[in-house]
């Protein structure tokens, strides 16, 4: 066995993950008991319920889960009869988005549980440290969403330059005749 090696392990997305895992399947077994729903159909939920005629791109943009699974959520959630698809009037490729009654219903019924545990899970930050938080994540959340163009360039001359140097670069054993 090798000796331990100096990485840095506490990473600020790592922390994120493992706060965002812990709190995340709290919430959901609470969830699924108190309203028989999973945490990430409550998330939906609540965003189509607070932008009604909200379209899927919107939805996955803003509920930070991936496209293919809102897809069959958000399906579910349809057959259940809590949420509504509507064909959008000025291009018909645009599902639009809207709780039913009992959809209404179920995420009003959520809301207190909902504030109630994150109340719970934040109870060890003051009142200060829960506004600074929340402050500083919407920083990254906009700083990311701001830098995001310039991110996906660097990724493609990245990609196209690793590309032309596996290219260029012989193949193990060979060596290249000049």
């Amino acid at each position: 066995m090798h000796a331990p090696l100096e990485l840095k392990t506490d990473y600020i997305n790592v922390l994120l993950d493992l706060a965002s895992e812990r709190t995340r399947d709290r919430g959901s077994r609470v969830y699924e008991i108190e309203v028989g729903l999973s945490i990430r159909d409550v998330r939906l939920l609540r965003m189509i319920g607070g932008a009604p005629g909200i379209t899927m791109g919107q939805l996955v943009q803003t509920c930070a889960i991936e496209k293919t699974l809102v897809s069959k959520l958000v399906g579910s959630l349809v057959q259940r009869e809590l949420v509504q698809r509507q064909i959008g009037s000025e291009d018909a490729r645009q599902i639009h988005l809207c709780l039913t009654p009992s959809g209404i219903d179920l995420v009003l019924q959520a809301e207190p549980i909902g504030r109630e545990m994150e109340a719970r899970f934040l109870d060890c930050l003051t009142v200060a440290e829960v506004a600074a938080l929340h402050r500083i994540l919407n920083k990254i959340i906009d700083a990311e969403a701001g830098s995001r163009d310039v991110f996906e360039f660097l990724l493609a001359q990245l990609r196209e330059s690793k590309a032309a140097d596996s290219s260029s670069t012989p193949p193990s054993g060979t060596s290249r005749k000049k």
